[in-house]
């Protein structure tokens, strides 16, 4: 496997369960340590430090798990405050310091209180303070949001993508929910198998799937193919999917490619959303016309730009 991850960006795995993401995760710090190769952060290549070199590294790489890992006989204030005593702060620095990731993660109400008093997100939030404590370059989310109902999960992304902007922030992120790599990830590996099966941007990945893994992962926030199979066979005309990103997305180009045709257009199912900042969206339209008529359409969109398929 050969991954190289941008300083500053959220870079995405995605997987089914057992394919290798967690053990990928954990070769970037050496809690798994690999049997051959290298593990490079920020220039420094882990595997030929020693151990006293690879602890000094390792707070410039902060982690945080699925299901927290607090001390649980520790207060908010004391489990953020955990990393800055193994480095030896005063306890001024230490107490300045929690109170500005407190502030960070939104738990300024919080700090005296124990993990059993707080909710999921809460829980996670504690979680992301800890793991920010010593300024790291670089941090590692380890199915940060599986244990999290969906809106709890929505503040967490957003949480994480405000601190990559804020701090600039280095975030490799794991998941096997395509949702999470839509919503914050520049950025997307595919996993199967211990293998890295596509990789790229995540709008190309999501909007062009090569791999059938990653089509499975792009279906699951789609309509289901049995439901668009049905759908199909109810209509008379050509069906396409039409995809659309950036600034277009809020243009009128369908309705002026199909105006002046004579074509009649139904639109039978559309969306329109972002991935982190960068709008896009997707429509399953019929054409009911002329075949020349209607490829002259399909010239004008893709002419502008749009992505259009033809689905049978």
């Amino acid at each position: 496997m050969d991954l190289t991850v941008r300083k500053g960006e959220i870079f995405g795995i995605i997987g089914h369960s057992g394919a290798g993401k967690s053990t990928l995760l954990r070769c970037v710090n050496l809690l798994e340590r690999p049997t051959s190769g290298s593990v490079k952060v920020a220039g420094v290549e882990l595997t030929k430090l020693s151990d006293r070199q690879l602890q000094q590294e390792r707070r410039k790489i902060g982690m945080i798990f699925q299901h927290f890992n607090l001390l649980s006989m520790a207060t908010v204030r004391e489990n953020i405050a955990f990393p800055l005593k193994l480095a030896k702060l005063s306890k001024a620095e230490v107490a300045n310091r929690v109170n500005e990731l407190l502030q960070l993660v939104g738990l300024e109400q919080h700090g005296d209180k124990y993990p059993a008093q707080l909710s999921g997100g809460q829980k996670q939030r504690v979680g992301i303070a800890r793991a920010l404590a010593n300024n790291p370059d670089v941090l590692l989310c380890d199915e940060a949001t599986s244990a999290l109902d969906p809106q709890t999960t929505s503040a967490i992304l957003a949480l994480l993508l405000d601190i990559n902007q804020k701090l600039g922030i280095t975030i490799l992120l794991i998941t096997h929910e395509m949702q999470v790599i839509r919503s914050i990830c520049d950025r997307v590996a595919v996993i199967d198998g211990g293998t890295i099966v596509e990789i790229g941007d995540v709008i190309d990945v999501f909007l062009k799937p090569q791999h059938p893994v990653t089509q499975d992962f792009v279906d699951e926030v789609a309509e289901s193919q049995s439901d668009m199979r049905q759908l199909m066979s109810a209509r008379q005309g050509r069906i396409f999917r039409v995809h659309y990103v950036g600034n277009v997305t809020y243009e009128p180009i369908l309705y002026n490619a199909v105006k002046a045709s004579g074509v009649q257009v139904a639109i039978l199912q559309g969306t329109i959303s972002r991935m982190k900042q960068t709008p896009y969206g997707e429509l399953i339209v019929e054409f009911i016309g002329g075949s020349a008529e209607i490829d002259g359409i399909l010239a004008q969109l893709r002419q502008d730009g749009l992505n259009v398929e033809e689905l049978t």
